[in-house]
Protein backbone atom coordinates (compact mmCIF):
# COMPACT_ATOMS: atom_id res chain seq x y z
CA UNK A 1 0.00 0.00 0.00
CA UNK A 2 1.26 3.34 -0.69
CA UNK A 3 0.98 6.26 0.90
CA UNK A 4 -0.48 8.88 -0.68
CA UNK A 5 0.41 12.70 0.31
CA UNK A 6 -1.69 16.09 -0.15
CA UNK A 7 0.16 18.48 -2.48
CA UNK A 8 -2.06 20.84 -3.64
CA UNK A 9 -4.71 23.16 -1.88
CA UNK A 10 -8.01 23.79 -3.42
CA UNK A 11 -10.64 26.07 -2.31
CA UNK A 12 -14.00 25.35 -1.68
CA UNK A 13 -15.04 28.14 -4.08
CA UNK A 14 -12.90 25.80 -7.00
CA UNK A 15 -14.21 23.14 -5.86
CA UNK A 16 -17.98 24.81 -6.91
CA UNK A 17 -16.69 26.61 -9.73
CA UNK A 18 -15.42 23.33 -10.95
CA UNK A 19 -18.68 21.00 -10.64
CA UNK A 20 -20.12 23.45 -12.06
CA UNK A 21 -18.33 23.86 -15.00
CA UNK A 22 -18.32 19.70 -15.43
CA UNK A 23 -22.13 20.18 -14.85
CA UNK A 24 -22.26 22.67 -17.64
CA UNK A 25 -20.05 20.81 -20.21
CA UNK A 26 -22.22 17.71 -19.34
CA UNK A 27 -25.57 19.59 -20.02
CA UNK A 28 -24.59 21.00 -23.39
CA UNK A 29 -22.57 18.01 -24.49
CA UNK A 30 -25.73 15.82 -23.13
CA UNK A 31 -28.10 18.39 -25.47
CA UNK A 32 -26.06 17.76 -28.53
CA UNK A 33 -25.61 14.20 -28.28
CA UNK A 34 -29.01 12.95 -27.07
CA UNK A 35 -31.06 15.96 -28.55
CA UNK A 36 -33.14 15.57 -32.26
CA UNK A 37 -31.14 17.50 -34.28
CA UNK A 38 -33.98 18.00 -36.69
CA UNK A 39 -34.86 20.63 -34.11
CA UNK A 40 -31.58 22.41 -33.67
CA UNK A 41 -31.33 25.48 -36.16
CA UNK A 42 -27.52 26.11 -37.27
CA UNK A 43 -27.06 28.67 -34.40
CA UNK A 44 -27.91 26.63 -31.46
CA UNK A 45 -25.50 24.30 -32.27
CA UNK A 46 -22.72 26.57 -32.58
CA UNK A 47 -23.84 28.33 -29.30
CA UNK A 48 -23.89 24.87 -27.47
CA UNK A 49 -20.30 24.02 -28.45
CA UNK A 50 -19.06 27.58 -27.41
CA UNK A 51 -20.59 27.05 -24.63
CA UNK A 52 -18.62 23.61 -23.81
CA UNK A 53 -15.43 25.47 -24.74
CA UNK A 54 -15.78 28.42 -22.95
CA UNK A 55 -16.55 26.37 -20.22
CA UNK A 56 -13.89 23.67 -20.66
CA UNK A 57 -11.18 26.63 -20.61
CA UNK A 58 -12.75 28.14 -17.20
CA UNK A 59 -12.05 24.61 -16.25
CA UNK A 60 -8.67 24.46 -17.15
CA UNK A 61 -7.93 27.91 -15.72
CA UNK A 62 -9.02 26.72 -12.80
CA UNK A 63 -6.66 23.81 -12.89
CA UNK A 64 -3.76 25.78 -13.85
CA UNK A 65 -4.68 28.05 -10.10
CA UNK A 66 -4.64 24.81 -8.11
CA UNK A 67 -1.40 23.97 -9.52
CA UNK A 68 -0.21 27.02 -8.58
CA UNK A 69 -1.48 26.32 -5.15
CA UNK A 70 1.37 23.65 -3.80
CA UNK A 71 1.17 23.10 -0.32
CA UNK A 72 4.39 23.16 1.62
CA UNK A 73 5.83 19.57 2.25
CA UNK A 74 5.77 20.10 6.16
CA UNK A 75 2.13 21.14 5.69
CA UNK A 76 1.55 18.55 3.09
CA UNK A 77 3.04 15.91 5.63
CA UNK A 78 1.14 16.86 8.39
CA UNK A 79 -2.29 17.12 6.53
CA UNK A 80 -1.90 13.18 5.21
CA UNK A 81 -3.77 11.00 7.39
Amino acid sequence: MTHEHLVFGVTIDQIDELSTLLRTITANGDAMTFCDMSYLQPQNVSTLGEAILDSALALRDILDQVNEQRLEQKQASAAAP
